[in-house]
């Protein structure tokens, strides 16, 4: 397990939009701004014939509030802002106690958005 350390993060709203064409596009607006213990889980980069993908997995531990359990709720309409990078939330986890909720989140390379 990484060392944790205690990062800023933005936690952004997304919202799904779908053109007259059918393009979709994805609006992020920024929600709230606060302190995460972060840890780095697993780095990976995978090679197929035409691209080279760079996989990034990160824990954010939050204190369990209003808001986080919010984003417990319905887990893909946030996405986090971390490192100058969008993070996409695959996973959130809640505490026994409900004192904490970790946040599994990943990146992908070549840049996505999220």
């Amino acid at each position: 397990m990484a060392i944790a350390r205690f990062e800023q993060i933005t936690v952004n709203n997304l919202a799904f939009a779908k053109s007259d064409f059918g393009e979709q596009s994805t609006a992020q607006t920024t929600w709230f701004r606060t302190r995460a213990r972060v840890q780095s889980v697993a780095n990976s980069l995978k090679i197929s014939e035409k691209y080279r993908l760079y996989q990034d997995v990160v824990n954010f531990i939050l204190n369990y509030t209003p808001n986080t359990r919010t984003m417990v709720r319905n887990q893909n309409l946030y996405s986090i802002n971390y490192n100058g990078y969008d993070w996409r939330i695959d996973n959130i986890r809640e505490s026994d106690d409900r004192m904490t909720v970790i946040i599994l989140a990943y990146r992908n390379d070549p840049v996505t958005a999220v």
